[in-house]
């Protein structure tokens, strides 16, 4: 047909008309997507990081050829001195990493607020602190369905509070794992299991003059620290000391995703 010719009435229906059942027809045999079951839906934070193919890695230190540390403090019995050490943390402005239990996160909510407004990384460290290996607590292990019921509570509690999730980071409690624990984290998500390479030993009650000494003398590349902000420890009299320290002796602070990282 030419431009500004007139079309027929009689042909115009009959090319709407066929147009129409060619489009029925069309959909009439296109197949259906298949609807997604409720039961389907990714927990909070699910899907943001894919579960590894294998086991989950264990970490004990960061990446050895950068002169950066990573300063964790592990917050599951009370909330101790954990305002001292974010107070110190922003002072200094130095990022670290917590590694949270669900049930102190659901007691001390302003105190996880504090941390994620802060920047600093969150670890999951499942929920009431049971031993997955029962190895320290002469207990039965738990099933992988306990494990992966301490792990989702923790990450929905923390989720819903900050918006923010604990995928991919799990440590242990009391640094029990094997070969089970490190199946059962990598299919819930957690493809790294963060351990430390200094242990400042706040939680056995060693004075900040010691905890001090044992920072700054065990100092390499790439190490991790675990201290624990409860009133057990000394590590927050110690961080001001710690800090300034390693700072001395050219260290740098980042998260533990930042000391991971080639």
């Amino acid at each position: 047909m030419r431009r500004g010719s007139p079309a027929r009435p009689g042909v115009l229906a009959l090319t709407i008309i066929a147009l129409t059942l060619a489009a029925c027809a069309t959909r009439a045999t296109a197949p259906a997507a298949p609807a997604s079951p409720a039961a389907a839906t990714p927990a909070p934070g699910a899907g943001t990081t894919p579960a590894p193919a294998g086991p989950a890695r264990i970490v004990y230190r960061g990446n050895p050829a950068r002169r950066m540390v990573a300063l964790t403090f592990d917050a599951g019995s009370d909330a101790g001195f954990t305002a001292q050490v974010l107070d110190t943390l922003r002072r200094e402005h130095v990022r670290a990493s917590f590694a949270i239990t669900g049930l102190w996160a659901e007691q001390h909510r302003d105190l996880l607020l504090a941390i994620a407004a802060g920047g600093h990384r969150l670890i999951n460290h499942s929920y009431d602190h049971a031993s997955f290996t029962g190895r320290s607590t002469a207990t039965a292990p738990l099933s992988a369905r306990q494990r992966a019921l301490e792990l989702s509570r923790t990450e929905t509690t923390v989720y819903h509070l900050t918006g923010r999730t604990t995928r991919p980071y799990f440590r242990p409690p009391y640094g029990d794992i094997d070969a089970s624990v490190e199946a059962d984290a990598a299919r819930d998500g957690y493809g790294t299991i963060v351990m430390w390479t200094v242990d400042t030993l706040g939680w056995k009650g060693a004075p900040a003059d010691a905890i001090v000494q044992r920072a700054l003398s065990q100092a390499e590349p790439g190490a991790i620290y675990v201290m624990h902000v409860g009133s057990a420890s000394q590590d927050a009299a110690a961080l001001p000391r710690i800090i300034d320290g390693l700072r001395a002796q050219g260290y740098s602070f980042g998260s533990i995703g930042d000391v991971l990282a080639p």
